[in-house]
Parts: structure tokens; C-alpha cells; sequence
């Protein structure tokens, strides 16, 4: 069935292609000719979704509205900011709701310089030094980068032009403080992105990327591991379609690992470092892809012998489009794209796969929703399921008793309320991960949502929590422990290797199996507890840090002193091995005053003075 259908759309299209590039025909596993957009898009949805396209819509909240919505209860001077609105009795502005408040948003013609036409993909980023918060947001142009640190006021830091033509999908991830980007338009290959330069304010000119795969051509999707280094691009013109592997050890350098085509064509993937309930499987990386009619699972930790452990349909399947694990990684929820468009389903439909034995995963069943709407991209935070589903916008659902796939309703806030029917307008995608418990969501023709989740178990907005903390003093010199040094599968020697200033006590991989104990220990960066024999045994004193605070985007000052020292800038001998100085470093937030070693010997101290981030008892003359 899905073979005809597939085919009839493309017979709609054969006529108008030509030129020499190529798309991959998921459902036989071939390629045919494209040359427009329209035909260069990987499967039925992507067509239909291109059929919908509507132009861009007005917002229904903000001073134009708040004239003309005269029968409305909303007004400006009642909400917290210039387009917030506070969802009450139902409505938010001219949005419907329950239990989701809007701060803030941006249309699409403010989302960029010039304006957009439309938006899709969505992630975020938070720095964790300062705990400032950005939505990546991806649009048919390139992709666009928003403070919404102060949620009521967004500010658009810059934008990224496509590598090189316009597409309508594009989608990005994050790996640590840099942003991978893909897109269908050809030849785009990845493109890397440096967040950190984020902070210094809004770009005077469009963004030029930092980096540059060029190992595929088009990806429909990627996922970033930054538990493993690794990053996953899916629906390539390379690896059938499947899994196209890349290194990520130095993100401004990103290396083919390989490829795992066996199953061939991937819409999308989760992989993890598995600690869920399957004992054979625990500390492995596995990824879960979301391929089409399957969900097809596979053991990527020896990335030259991917194994797939299993491929598990289910009845009713139309296109399985997407999906993510419980936190417990005992179970996958997950998507459907077309069950609802084809009349299989009259409610939007969530699907759920036991995967408590990864070799054997059993279809669990499924929640049908409140409206008929299709549901495109979910992701799991807790125990809240946030869904993306085109024009129903963003519904939650608290997941209520797993082992009986009950879920309830806790919330929705409706970006297309004229309609819940069944067509692919609305809600592209959303990020629910932000510390502050600000949840974005993408209108493919409104632009960005900036909202709040306020039901009865929203999550508790976390405070700015480092990721890289201080460790505390090592043990007395007389209780000191036999280190090992057991290197990394990807490390020959662990004394010479380049990697201890960036995954030791980083990566939860090495933390959980100690990698190079000894030599993350004389690094500096020992794990918690160690104190080396072998090693120098130092009882490090370190200041206090300061917490992290919160601010927008605006010039950093420093308040002048009359009682002043020359500072050094000496750097640490990783930087001088790699041709970095303290003034073109870009990780210092992550160096001053958190690393012992950085602390002992005050690297970059005067630049670490000038970030605000200065060493005790600093005040550098020079500025």
C-alpha cells in the first residue's frame, strides 16, 4: 500500500524532474532523479506537507491584535510583556490553551533580517557558565539564533545562511556548545556552529559557520550523543539512507566514523547510553531509529561492527516517523505520521514499544488524543511526553501508568486555532529541556512560541547547575588509592592522548568507567574520590565561585580600581600544542576557576579577568 501511494506521488512530480542529483526512494531503497524541491523530499508526508503550505500568519497577540480583537479579554497592558499572554479561561491572546502561558514570540517576519517564510525544526542551547538560554530555531532560508534568557523580551542574535540553497527542512542538534546543521537542500552537508559566540550580542551581518562536513550531501535529520562524542545524520544520500556516523572528539574538525545501512532508510534516531533494565546491554551505545514501518534497534558501540538487534513493526503502521525513550529507557514513544491522514486512526494517535529486552520489544499499544490532529515530533522530560502535532500546536501528556501505555492530558497551547484537522500546518517541533522550564515550539507559518508549562506537575524550573563542577579537595595524602589507566576503545595512550581536558569527568562515559584514571588525575580533572598513589597526591584550595547568574544579551563592563596588577596570560599546555591563546580560546567559561590545574597555575588570567571569570584576589591593570 505504501509502495502505491508513495509511487503516485511521485508520479505527480516525475514530470517537472531533471539535472543529475539524487533522492533516496525509501520505500525501495533506490534513488531517482531530482531537481526541485518538491522532489527532493524523502518521504509521502514531507510531498503532502509542501501541498499544505499556507503563508505566513499573523500573531494573535501584540499591540495590532490587541487593537482589533475587540470582543477579546486580552490586553497588552494586563500581561507581562509586549506578546505575552497568561492563559486564562482557555484562551491566551487569540490562542487557546490549558495550563501553558505564553511569554513571548516572534513572528516570522522579525525572525530574521528581511523575514522568513517559514519555519520548521527547533532545539536549544544553554551556557552553562552564566545559565543564559537560546532557541535554535530553523528556517527555509537558514537558521536563526534567540536570547530568550529574559523570556518576555527575546532578542534575535544572529542568523546562519543555508550552506546552499533554500529548504523546507532543515534540523539541527546541539554537541556541548556547538550546533550541528543539516538540511534536504543539496549539498548542504553539516554545517558547525560555535555557540559561545552567541554571547558577545547580536551579529551586525549574517553568521558564517565555523565549521563544515561535507561527507553527505542532504540529511533529513541528525542526532548528537554528547555522552559519546558521536553524531548521527539519517536520510542521506550516503549509507542507504541510514545511519551516517561522525566523530565529534573536536567539533571544528568532525571525522567519518562509518555507516550502518543495513535496514536502509532512517527518518530520525535516538541513540543513548543504555542503562536501561536489558543487564546484557547496559553502559552500550544503542540507537533507536524510527525507520519508516519500524523501529529498528542497533548496537553502535563498536562503530566498525554496528549490530541491529532488532526490527519491530506494529499493526496499522502508516510512516513511523519519530520518537524518544522513558528516562528509564524502558520503553520508546513514538509517532506515526500518516495513520491519522490515511484514515487508519480518527485521533491523534501515540504509539508505545516495550524495550525491556532489546532483542525482543513488544508492541505495548497506544493513547489516542483529544483532536484528530497528526502528530510530527515528541520528546520525553520526566514524566511529561511534549508533542509537536502540527495544527493541535503543543500538547502534554503526563505519562500516568507506562506498564498500561495510560497517559492524561496535562496541557496544550493550540498555534493554529482556527483548525485541528488533519494537514500538515502548525506545529513543527518544540524543546522542552531548559533549565528554567521554558518550552519552545516552531509555527512553521507564525514563527517562534516562547511558553510555559504551569499545570499541577510542571516541572520545578532547575537552578543554573554546572556541568562541569568543582571537585572537592582530594582525600589526605596518607589514603591514597592504585589508580588504572584503561584507555578509551578510541585511545591509544591515555599520558599522551589530547582528550583528558575534555572528557575527563565531562563525558558520562568515561566518568562512568573511569577511563584514564591515573592520567585524568594528574590532568587535574581526577574523579570524584580519587587521590592517585602514583600520582602527584595535592590537596587543591580553590575560591569560591560565585553563582551563576542570568542575564541578556548586553557588553560585559568591568568597574574600574585603582589598586591594579599586570596579569599574565600564560597558556595551558594543551592550548599551546593546538596553536590556541587565551584571547581566541572560546571554552574559557568552562576553564577559569572550575579546573584545579587552571586554578594552581592561573592560565589565562588575564583574559579569564576580562570574561569576568578572574582567579581570587585578581584585578587585572590591563583591560
Amino acid at each position: 500500500m505504501k509502495i502505491q501511494c508513495h509511487s503516485l506521488l511521485l508520479t505527480t512530480l516525475i514530470g517537472s524532474f531533471g539535472g543529475s542529483n539524487a533522492l533516496w526512494n525509501p520505500f525501495r531503497r533506490t534513488q531517482v532523479a531530482v531537481s526541485d524541491e518538491k522532489s527532493s523530499t524523502p518521504h509521502d508526508g514531507c510531498l503532502l506537507l509542501l501541498n499544505d503550505l499556507e503563508p505566513p500568519r499573523q500573531m494573535l497577540v501584540g499591540k495590532s491584535y490587541d487593537e482589533m480583537a475587540v470582543n477579546s479579554d486580552y490586553h497588552i497592558a494586563n500581561e507581562a510583556g509586549q506578546t505575552a499572554a497568561a492563559c486564562n479561561n482557555g484562551n491566551a491572546g487569540g490562542y487557546t490553551c490549558n495550563n501553558v502561558d505564553l511569554l513571548s514570540m516572534i513572528d516570522l517576519s522579525d525572525i530574521k533580517p528581511g523575514g522568513s517564510s517559514m519555519a520548521n525544526d527547533i532545539w536549544g542551547w544553554t551556557h552553562s557558565g552564566s545559565g543564559r538560554e537560546f532557541a535554535i530555531i530553523c528556517l527555509k532560508e537558514g537558521t536563526s539564533f534567540v536570547e530568550i534568557t529574559d523570556e518576555y523580551n527575546p532578542v534575535v542574535i544572529g542568523f546562519l545562511p543555508t550552506k546552499t540553497s533554500s529548504s523546507s527542512w532543515r534540523d539541527v542538534k546541539t554537541m556541548g556548545n556547538y550546533a550541528l546543521i543539516v538540511s534536504e537542500a543539496s549539498d548542504h552537508g553539516m554545517q558547525v556552529f560555535d555557540l559561545t559566540r552567541l554571547l558577545s550580542g547580536s551579529f551586525d551581518s549574517d553568521i558564517i559557520e565555523d565549521a563544515h562536513y561535507g561527507e553527505f550531501g542532504n540529511a533529513h535529520n541528525i542526532f548528537a550523543n554528547e555522552d559519546t562524542g558521536y553524531a548521527y545524520a539519517v536520510g542521506t544520500n550516503t549509507c542507504d539512507g541510514g545511519l551516517h556516523v561522525i566523530g565529534m572528539d573536536d567539533p571544528l574538525n568532525p571525522v567519518s566514523e562509518g555507516c550502518y545501512s543495513e535496514d536502509g532508510y532512517s527518518h530520525d534516531v535516538q541513540c543513548v547510553v543504555y542503562n536501561g533494565p536489558d543487564a546484557s546491554y547496559k553502559g552500550s551505545e544503542i540507537c533507536f531509529g524510527s525507520n519508516e514501518d519500524t523501529i529498528t534497534i542497533v548496537d553502535v558501540t563498536d562503530k566498525n561492527n554496528m549490530v541491529q538487534l532488532a526490527k519491530k513493526s506494529y499493526s496499522g503502521d502508516r510512516y513511523t516517523h519519530q520518537g524518544w525513550l522513558t528516562e528509564d529507557h524502558s520503553r520508546f514513544i513514538f509517532n506515526d505520521e500518516l495513520d491519522e491522514y490515511q484514515g487508519v486512526v480518527s485521533k491523534t494517535r501515540t504509539h508505545v514499544f516495550d524495550v525491556t529486552n532489546l532483542n525482543d520489544p513488544v508492541y505495548s499499544g497506544f493513547h489516542d488524543g483529544r483532536t484528530a490532529a497528526i502528530d510530527h515530533n515528541l520528546y520525553v522530560h520526566g514524566d511529561l511526553v511534549y508533542q509537536a502535532n502540527y495544527r493541535a500546536g503543543l500538547n502534554i501528556l503526563k505519562i500516568v501508568d507506562i506498564d498500561n501505555v495510560k497517559f492524561e492530558e496535562a496541557g496544550y497551547f493550540d498555534i493554529y486555532p482556527t483548525s485541528d484537522s488533519m494537514k500538515f500546518n502548525g506545529a513543527w517541533s518544540n524543546y522542552p529541556y531548559f533549565p528554567s522550564g521554558i518550552v519552545v515550539v516552531s509555527g512553521i507559518e507564525s514563527g517562534l512560541f516562547v511558553l510555559k508549562y504551569n499545570g499541577a506537575n510542571s516541572p520545578t524550573p532547575q537552578p543554573v547547575a554546572n556541568p562541569e563542577p568543582t571537585q572537592p579537595p582530594n582525600s589526605s595524602p596518607t589514603s591514597c588509592i592504585e589508580c588504572s589507566d584503561i584507555e578509551h576503545p578510541r585511545v591509544d595512550d591515555c599520558t599522551t592522548t589530547n582528550l583528558l581536558d575534555t572528557a575527563c569527568n565531562k563525558n558520562r562515559q568515561w566518568t562512568r568507567q573511569e577511563y584514564c584514571q591515573l592520567s585524568c588525575f594528574n590532568a587535574g580533572n581526577g574523579y570524584d574520590g580519587d587521590n592517585c598513589c602514583q600520582g602527584p597526591v595535592v590537596t587543591p584550595t580553590k575560591a569560591p565561585v560565585a553563582p551563576p547568574t542570568k542575564a541578556p544579551t548586553k557588553a560585559a563592563t568591568l568597574a574600574p580600581t585603582s589598586a591594579c596588577t599586570q596579569c599574565t596570560n600564560n597558556e595551558a599546555g594543551f592550548m599551546i600544542e593546538k596553536g590556541f591563546n587565551c584571547e581566541t580560546y572560546n571554552r574559557l567559561g568552562s576553564k577559569c576557576n572550575k579546573k584545579n590545574n587552571w586554578i594552581d597555575n592561573k592560565y589565562c588570567q588575564q583574559s579569564c579577568f576580562l570574561a569576568n571569570l578572574g582567579y581570587a584576589g585578581d584585578t587585572c591593570c590591563t583591560r
